[in-house]
C-alpha cells in the first residue's frame, strides 16, 4: 500500500496537478476553472505530440503498426496484419505505434516531428490560460525527457538514441518474421525465424521472434522454455526483464491450459512472473490477459469472464485480441453458456481465424453442439 500511494505521490500528473494549483493560488486565479484547464492543455500536448508523430511517421515511410483514437469502449476498428485501426467511445486522445525496423534514423525523424508539434504548439498555447499553458508545456516537456519503461517509450528517448543509429539487420528480420506471423504464414516466418538464429543467436529479438513462432504452431511448452531463457538474461534492463516475466506468464498459464505442462510444474513460475513484471512497472491492465487465463486454469471461470473481456477491450494487438477472446469463449464455455462463447469467438475469428487457440476452440464449440 505505501509502495503504491508513493507511486501515486510522485507521478507527473500528481506533481502538474499541485503546480497547477499552486500557481492558481499565486495568481488569484480560480482553482476550479485552472484545472478544467489543466485537463485541456494536458489532451493538447499530448494530441500534438501524437499527430506529429504520425504525420512524420507517414512522410519518412516508417512502419506505424497501430492508431487508435480516443478511450473507452471500442466502437469500430479496421484490423489488417500489419495495421490496426481503432476509434473507441471518446475521442479525446490519439494513440500511435510505429516501429523503427531496418531503418532507425527514419524513426528518429518522425519524432523529431513529434517534437517540434509538441514545442510548436507549447509556445502558441501561452497565455491561452494559467492551467491550459502549464499543462500543455508540462505534457511536452515530460515526453522529451529521454526515458523507456516497460509499454512506453517517449519521444526524447528517440531522439537521443537513434541519431546514431545505422540499418540494423537482426532487426529487419525480426520484423519480416512477425509480419510473416501477423499474416499467418508460418511456413516463412519459421524460415526467417531460423535465418535470424543463424546469422545472431544471442539477440533479444532471436528469443523474441522463435517464442512468438513457438506459440503461433500451437506448441506453448516450447515458447515457455524459449522465454524463461530470457527472462533469466542477467544482462537485460528492468524494462526488458517486466516485458520478459509478462511473456513468461502468458506463455506458462497457456501451456497449462493446453495440458502441455502439468499444472503442478508450471502455475508457481507463472504466477512469480506476474508478480514480478508488476513490481517492475508493467502495466497492470496489459497483465489482464494472463489473469484471465490463471483464472481458467485454477477453476474461476467467472473472474476469467470478467478478465478476458477487460484484456479484450483494452487490447488492440491483433493477435493478443484473438487470444484474449478464444479465453472468454473459454471460460463461457465452463460457465455452461455456449451462446456466449460463439459470439466471443465469432469475434476472435474475424480477427485472426488461424491462431491455434481459437482453432482449438471452434473444436470444442462443435464438438459440444
Amino acid at each position: 500500500m505505501l509502495v503504491r500511494l508513493t507511486r501515486v505521490v510522485r507521478h507527473p500528473l500528481t506533481v502538474l496537478t499541485a503546480g497547477v494549483v499552486v500557481a492558481a493560488v499565486a495568481f488569484r486565479r480560480a482553482v476550479p476553472l485552472a484545472l478544467v484547464g489543466e485537463l485541456v492543455g494536458l489532451l493538447a500536448g499530448l494530441l500534438s505530440l501524437q499527430v506529429g508523430l504520425l504525420v512524420g511517421a507517414v512522410l519518412l515511410g516508417v512502419r506505424v503498426h497501430r492508431v487508435v483514437v480516443g478511450v473507452g469502449p471500442r466502437l469500430v476498428d479496421w484490423t489488417r496484419p500489419r495495421r490496426v485501426v481503432a476509434v473507441r467511445l471518446v475521442p479525446v486522445v490519439l494513440s500511435v505505434a510505429v516501429s523503427a525496423g531496418r531503418a532507425p534514423r527514419r524513426l528518429w525523424g518522425a519524432a523529431l516531428c513529434s517534437a517540434v508539434a509538441g514545442v510548436v504548439t507549447a509556445v502558441a498555447t501561452m497565455g491561452v490560460g494559467l492551467g491550459f499553458s502549464i499543462a500543455c508545456t508540462g505534457a511536452v516537456a515530460y515526453a522529451l525527457v529521454p526515458r523507456k519503461r516497460p509499454g512506453s517509450t517517449s519521444t526524447g528517448w528517440l531522439l537521443t538514441h537513434l541519431w546514431r543509429q545505422t540499418e540494423d539487420q537482426a532487426e529487419d528480420l525480426a520484423a519480416r518474421a512477425v509480419d510473416a506471423v501477423q499474416e499467418g504464414d508460418l511456413v516463412t516466418a519459421s524460415e526467417l525465424a531460423g535465418e535470424l538464429y543463424d546469422r545472431h543467436p544471442g539477440e533479444r529479438s532471436t528469443a523474441a521472434v522463435r517464442a512468438l513462432v513457438l506459440e503461433a504452431q500451437g506448441r506453448y511448452a516450447e515458447a515457455m522454455l524459449q522465454i524463461m531463457a530470457m527472462a533469466g538474461d542477467m544482462g537485460q534492463t528492468p524494462r526488458q526483464a517486466a516485458s520478459s516475466f509478462a511473456s513468461l506468464a502468458g506463455a506458462a498459464y497457456t501451456a497449462i491450459e493446453s495440458g502441455q505442462v502439468a499444472r503442478e510444474l508450471a502455475l508457481g513460475t507463472a504466477d512469480q512472473a506476474v508478480a514480478d513484471a508488476e513490481t517492475l512497472g508493467y502495466p497492470a491492465y496489459k497483465l489482464n490477459g494472463c489473469r484471465a487465463l490463471r483464472a481458467l486454469v485454477v477453476g474461476e471461470p467467472q473472474a476469467a469472464i470478467r478478465l478476458a473481456r477487460l484484456a479484450a477491450d483494452s487490447c488492440d494487438d491483433r493477435l493478443g485480441r484473438a487470444d484474449d477472446l478464444a479465453t472468454l469463449a473459454r471460460a463461457h464455455m465452463v460457465a455452461g453458456d455456449n451462446r456466449a462463447a460463439r459470439a466471443a469467438l465469432a469475434e476472435a475469428e474475424r480477427i485472426v481465424p488461424w491462431w491455434p487457440r481459437v482453432v482449438e476452440t471452434r473444436k470444442r464449440l462443435d464438438v459440444g453442439k
